[in-house]
Formats: C-alpha cells, sequence, structure tokens
C-alpha cells in the first residue's frame, strides 16, 4: 500500500523534469505527506502537462475512511474507480515513501537510487466544487519491499508517463505491463525513526537513517 510519502525538490526543477507547462507555483516541499491532505497531481490539458492540486482520497461509497489507494488488479473493474482509471489518469509526483514492517512497524523510507523524483500512477475524480480527489494504484512488492510489506505504489518510468496520460483506454496487456512492480534495483531503502508516524511531524530529519533493530520473521 501507500499511506505516506514524501514531496521535495525544487519547483521549477521538478517541473522541467515532469515535462509541466502550467501550475508550478502548487509545488511545495512535505515530508510526512498523509491521505485527506492537499497533492498536487500531473494532468494532461490542451497546452501540455499541469500541476494541479488535489485532495488525496476518494470519497468511499459507504461512511467511512476515504479510498486512498486502488489495487492495480481491480481498478479497471471496480465502480468506484474503473471510470477515472479509463480516462482520468494523471501522475502524482513524489521524491519517496515510507512503508511500515509489519512485523514490528518499524519504518523505512523508499526512494529511486538514482535520487530521480517519482511519478507514482494515479487516477482523479471532480470533487465539490470541481475540485479533484485523486487515488494512487498500488500493486505486488518488488525485491526492495521484501519482509517490510506485500503492497508498493506504482512506480511509473519515464518512458510510460505519456502513454499513462494518454487519453485513450488502456488495452488489458498495457494496463499489466505499466501496473507492475518497479524492477528490482530501481529503489532504495533504509529505517527511519517513528516521528514519522505522527502527521504533525514534517521536517528534512524524518529522512535520517536509524540504526536497525533486526526483529526475526515468525515462521509456522
Amino acid at each position: 500500500m501507500c499511506g505516506r510519502f514524501v514531496r521535495k525538490g525544487e519547483a521549477g526543477k521538478v517541473g522541467k523534469f515532469l515535462g509541466v507547462l502550467h501550475g508550478g507555483q502548487d509545488w511545495t516541499e512535505s515530508f510526512n505527506v498523509a491521505p485527506g491532505t492537499r497533492i498536487p497531481i500531473v494532468v494532461p490539458g490542451q497546452a501540455g502537462r499541469r500541476l494541479i492540486p488535489a485532495t488525496w482520497g476518494f470519497t468511499a461509497p459507504m461512511p467511512g475512511r476515504p479510498l486512498f489507494n486502488a489495487r492495480g488488479e481491480t481498478v479497471h473493474r471496480l465502480p468506484t474507480f474503473r471510470e477515472s482509471f479509463r480516462s482520468r489518469r494523471c501522475l502524482v509526483p513524489a521524491g519517496g515513501f515510507y512503508e511500515w514492517r509489519r512485523t514490528d512497524r518499524q519504518p523505512h523510507y523508499f526512494e529511486r537510487h538514482d535520487s530521480l523524483p517519482m511519478a507514482f500512477a494515479g487516477i482523479w475524480i471532480p470533487g465539490p466544487c470541481g475540485h479533484p480527489h485523486a487515488a494512487i494504484i498500488t500493486t505486488v512488492s518488488n525485491r526492495e519491499m521484501h519482509g517490510i510489506h506485500h503492497r508498493m505504489p506504482v512506480v511509473l518510468e519515464q518512458a510510460r508517463w505519456a502513454e499513462w496520460l494518454g487519453p485513450d483506454a488502456l488495452p488489458d496487456r498495457n494496463r499489466l505491463s505499466l501496473l507492475a512492480p518497479p524492477p528490482d534495483g530501481t529503489l532504495n531503502r533504509w529505517p527511519v525513526g517513528r516521528e514519522v508516524g505522527d502527521v504533525r511531524n514534517d521536517h528534512p530529519g524524518l529522512l535520517n537513517r536509524i540504526r536497525e533493530v533486526f526483529v526475526p520473521e515468525l515462521f509456522d
């Protein structure tokens, strides 16, 4: 899954990397982005890609938590997501993301090994007064996630961004290749302090590596 991520870097440099022509003023750094908060997303426009503000999380069809993740295996057919997947796809730019080890809830931070910004596969839907709501698509884990969690956000390679943002519905073969986990070796990871668990904490120090405390997994 993806429940917290990081947005870092200068607006101009990140916008240039993403190919964004409009909306750079909506980029701000945050080192503890949580569901329900305002996030910038990249959408196509007639004059080029735009960066627009959205709320992270679809409104749930029944009372409960907003749906901030969508599973790549079912996003094309579930009523809540399928229309957005067909025609309202977006990129969710990030510097990295956090995940908690399931055995002991130790948080780890993940970022690209080349330190370039990430672009998560996302979808969006119009909200009240036209304000968009967005969700991040997840997939099965790759090697870097081993021992941490069985799900991870879909990290799209730059060469596939235009295809993902295209106006046409994706045939199954394209969907399966786009929503696959990144190749092993794409990401680096390290343990970070538990301070990240409190959304009120938001500063670069959250990314500092801590000494790993090994907790062996239990097997039947």
